[in-house]
């Protein structure tokens, strides 16, 4: 779907969700996240197909951030376009490169000490290990045309190096996972998943820096697209659910002075938020562990010694 001249919107169902790439052709094409490792063969370069784009045109692949929903088809990508450039933020690159990395230090990092985790189950979906040929930090430019140019913007929170694009041209920012409301919607509407944000402070830096931009319409990996008030609503439904957070967790601890593990922190959050469906609490892992790692280091908590699984308790 063509929702601005010259930048399409890529749509397919993953897991329930939308999931949205982005096409801009100019001078140069580019590409905003690559889906799983099978999103290209079956629906990116078919799209680019009918708008008569041939593979070799293709100049630049930006993978937002690490998950195996937005950079398992960099592989596809590099094998069908060998021209093409991958990219992500330069403080992802380890998770973005290698799969394995990417479940071991991001999906699975807390299942020896805290038993919650991802497993290897769904590590196919993350594609091949693939080497990135450029890394951004925020502040670059990535020219289109001589009119035409995305400056790129570092928005961590949900990942440390965390990209998005913005085109001033069209005032339209395009965010991917960067910001999570309460929850993240299935196609239909319904709620599909937890927020998955995990460092809380940046994240809401992240909130502030798009509150301070020129914004008309905000674009997702996920979420319909947002303009006017959606978007500020949306950003304060965001800066609602870090304080509701808060509030959840140090209330368990007041009822729980012997102390709480995670997974119990999860249930109590995900009961709090009211409609995640319960197959997906265990994605709660990475905010709830946010938060505590953020109230430890208040001096709000602390951990209990020798606690397996790890619990914390009032400090």
């Amino acid at each position: 779907m063509e929702i601005h001249p010259n930048v399409y919107l890529i749509q397919s169902i993953f897991g329930g969700r939308n999931l949205f790439q982005y096409l801009f052709v100019g001078d140069k094409v580019v590409l905003i996240d690559t889906g799983i490792a099978e999103t290209p063969e079956k629906i990116i370069f078919p799209y680019m197909d009918r708008l008569k784009i041939s593979p070799d045109r293709l100049a630049l692949a930006v993978t937002t951030h690490p998950d195996a929903d937005h950079q398992g088809g960099n592989d596809a990508i590099k094998r069908y376009a060998p021209g093409a450039w991958l990219s992500c933020g330069e403080a992802d690159r380890a998770l973005v490169e290698d799969p394995r990395t990417l479940f071991d230090l991001r999906y699975n990092y807390m299942q020896e000490e805290h038993e919650v985790g991802f497993g290897l189950e769904m590590l196919p979906l993350a594609g091949q290990r693939r080497r990135m040929d450029v890394t951004f930090s925020g502040g670059e430019t990535i020219g289109l045309a001589d009119d035409w140019a995305l400056d790129v913007l570092h928005v961590p929170g949900h990942s440390h190096g965390h990209l998005a694009l913005y085109d001033p041209k069209h005032k339209a920012v395009y965010a991917s996972d960067a910001l999570h409301g309460r929850g993240c919607p299935k196609a239909d509407g319904s709620m599909g998943i937890p927020v998955t944000y995990y460092y809380v402070d940046v994240y809401l830096s992240t909130l502030r820096y798009f509150e301070s931009l020129d914004i008309d319409v905000f674009y997702s990996g996920h979420f319909p697209a947002m303009h006017g008030d959606e978007i500020r609503n949306f950003i304060s439904e965001c800066r609602q659910t870090v304080e509701l957070f808060d509030r959840v967790i140090l209330r368990e601890f007041g009822r729980h002075p012997e102390g709480l593990k995670l997974e119990q922190l999860i249930d109590a959050v995900a009961n709090a938020v009211g409609d995640w469906p319960r197959d997906t609490w265990i994605l709660a892992m990475f905010a709830v562990k946010g938060h505590l790692d953020r109230l430890e280091q208040q001096g709000k908590i602390r951990p209990i010694a020798d606690a397996r699984p790890g619990k914390w308790q009032l400090a």
